[in-house]
């Protein structure tokens, strides 16, 4: 499964489709390797919804036929099933109670779901099985732009969506892991609007992530 980071909305998307993949490469998806490894075409299946109401749209994953149908009673986009849950290997599901968009975080590192949860990021438990662990490597973008999701977690009530912003001039994109890494960087406190400011890096949702104390 092929995972890919958007930095204008904070999501990370999965994918078993090469073509999906380089799509959403070629208008500034950043390519972070592999969440997991799915089965081909047995198991529970893993079914995809996507929130068109939200500023550059979210998906959602999830294994549970009444939370795939709440969803869409809510407005949400049900897209089929995306993949296939079955295996040994736990893919842990992570949500940011704080963010709009990305709401969710979907990975087979504990050590990534710890340091999610340190962050303020909610732990969900297992959201399903997978037959191999992933391999994610660092960001690699191919076109930054202002990337237009194909079609993405807690839903809002669906609203007249809105359009999200087309930034003047792309600039290559900049991703933190933690804000231990900002301040790292010597870059802290990000506002949003700066590279590498993240809605999951700004716990409290004022704007201002990775505070000095």
């Amino acid at each position: 499964m092929y995972r890919l980071y958007n930095k204008y909305t904070g999501e990370h998307f999965y994918t078993a489709s090469v073509k999906e993949r380089d799509t959403l490469r070629s208008v500034g998806w950043s390519y972070e390797g592999t969440g997991w490894q799915a089965p081909v075409s047995t198991g529970a299946p893993v079914y995809r919804l996507y929130n068109k109401y939200v500023a550059g749209g979210d998906h959602h994953y999830t294994t549970s036929a009444s939370e795939r149908d709440a969803l869409v009673k809510l407005g949400w986009i049900y897209e089929g099933v995306g993949w296939y849950s079955a295996g040994s290997v736990p893919v842990y599901r992570q949500y940011n109670p704080y963010a709009r968009t990305g709401t969710h975080n979907y990975t087979t590192s504990k050590t990534e779901n710890d340091a999610l949860v340190r962050q303020g990021w909610r732990a969900e438990g297992i959201g399903w099985q997978a037959v191999g662990a992933g391999h994610t490597v660092a960001p690699q973008p191919s076109k930054p732009a202002n990337p237009q999701p194909s079609q993405p977690s807690q839903p809002s009530t669906p609203a007249q969506p809105s359009q999200p912003s087309q930034p003047s001039t792309p600039t290559a994109p900049v991703h933190y892991k933690n804000c231990t890494e900002v301040r790292k960087a010597g870059k802290a406190p990000l506002h949003r609007g700066d590279p590498g400011y993240e809605p999951r890096l700004d716990r409290d949702n004022d704007g201002v992530a990775c505070e000095t104390k």
